[in-house]
């Protein structure tokens, strides 16, 4: 009975700060000028042995509303997590300080972190051919970490203006992996070996305990995990961005960084299939969809026009189910049935020597590829390797005499023919 009424008093807490917001003139539109807001940079919320063994204090950056020109003594908080694949970005990174600010300016107190990166990504330019399990130590750490400013950022909470039952998560790339991950993942769900090595993904970094981490939003850019199973586990209102052309998080799935070589690294799921999931338990959510978009779909000046009224609408217990469809550019990356094979672009038309074709595909296959002439006879065939999203090919056709020309494509049971001129 105790523990009944405990959480009927936290519910009734929540509910009521959220219809106190609801009734604000705040947090949905701008109400301070940049000048306004007060920027604590630098604030050390714990440490912990880096990559390379050495002890790194880790820090985070605090962006509210000047307490002199704010009358509000708690507010909500947006807690930030950068990207960068765990071998880059920062908490001052510029997508995050100019997240900070638009936040602040609409009255949040907006904090973001930093946290241990560095891993064995092996020696060439995309990544690919590191130590995967490099890969899941290092994020193993971030989680830690992640945890750890939550923890200090609730327990310091009133001399920030903090509410508590407040709080909304945010995270780009890599960081919405890892904001995924410490919603949903426990310690039992992750290798014990990094446990041995590193300790509880609850107690590392500082000495701040009993603090869950538990946001009452999530909010995540270009967002995937390894297992989808996870999301089983607590269920969040959330609010998904993601590019369809995105070709570092998979929009629908396949391996991480889509490293298919030298060896395919573990397989990502995207925003498309949490989106799924989300659908089939039957949870509110929200997804932005930028059709031809890559990595970085939306800017913060967009983020901010769909995270507000999501936000707000959380805070005003309305949270309803939407999808935002917006075409950002000329690529078709991604359509309804998961995959649909389409040349893009195919150039110059009438040809000379030379073909240049785009084709886009969700699909890790090899693609067949034939040229008919107008008497449907096949003059030109070979097959064609494809990694997802998108490949450029150069075909020779200098054999071909003037006329009308089909060229063919399929992969699967899926075809898509356009007509050239020589």
């Amino acid at each position: 009975m105790k523990t009944l009424l405990f959480s009927l008093s936290v519910l009734c807490s929540v509910l009521l700060s959220a219809q106190d917001y609801c009734n604000m003139n705040r947090f949905d539109e701008f109400i301070f000028q940049e000048s306004d807001i007060d920027v604590i940079s630098d604030v050390v919320y714990g440490e912990g042995i880096n990559n390379l063994g050495n002890m790194q204090d880790l820090k985070l950056d605090i962006y509210r509303p000047k307490p002199a020109l704010d009358e509000l003594a708690k507010k909500p908080l947006i807690f930030f997590v950068h990207g960068g694949g765990l071998v880059g970005g920062s908490k001052d990174s510029q997508g995050a300080v100019d997240l900070g600010y638009l936040y602040a300016r609409m009255g949040y107190v907006y904090v973001s972190i930093d946290y241990r990166i560095g891993w064995d990504n092996g020696d060439s330019d995309d990544g690919c051919g590191g130590d995967t399990t490099d890969l899941f130590r290092a994020t193993y750490r971030a989680i830690q970490d992640v945890r750890a400013a939550y923890r200090f950022i609730k327990a310091e909470a009133d001399g920030y203006g903090i509410d508590t039952n407040a709080i909304f998560v945010e995270g780009n790339s890599a960081g919405s992996r890892l904001i995924l991950f410490a919603l949903y993942a426990s310690q039992s769900d992750y290798d014990p070996q990094f446990y041995d090595e590193l300790g509880s993904i609850d107690t590392a970094v500082n000495a701040y305990t009993n603090y869950h981490f538990n946001p009452i939003g999530v909010i995540t850019e270009a967002g995937g995990i390894e297992d989808t199973s996870l999301l089983y586990n607590n269920n969040f209102p959330h609010l998904y961005f993601h590019g369809t052309c995105d070709s570092i998080v998979p929009f629908f799935s396949g391996p991480t960084f889509f490293c298919y070589q030298p060896f395919e690294y573990p397989n990502l799921h995207g925003s498309w299939q949490l989106v799924q999931m989300s659908k089939r338990l039957g949870r509110t959510y929200q997804f932005y969809i930028a059709e031809g978009a890559g990595h970085d779909a939306v800017i913060p000046d967009s983020i901010i026009v769909y995270a507000a009224p999501f936000i707000k609408d959380i805070l005003c217990n309305n949270l309803h189910t939407e999808e935002f469809y917006r075409v950002l550019g000329k690529y078709k990356c991604a359509v309804a049935n998961e995959g649909e094979l389409v040349i893009v672009d195919i150039y110059p038309n009438p040809v000379i020597d030379n073909i240049y074709l785009q084709v886009t595909s969700t699909r890790d296959k090899e693609i067949e590829m034939a040229i008919y002439n107008a008497l449907g006879q096949e003059v030109i065939s070979y097959n064609l390797e494809f990694y997802p999203p998108i490949k450029d090919y150069i075909i020779d056709v200098s054999s071909l005499m003037r006329g009308i020309y089909y060229l063919r494509i399929s992969q699967r049971q899926e075809i898509y023919v356009s007509k050239f001129f020589k």
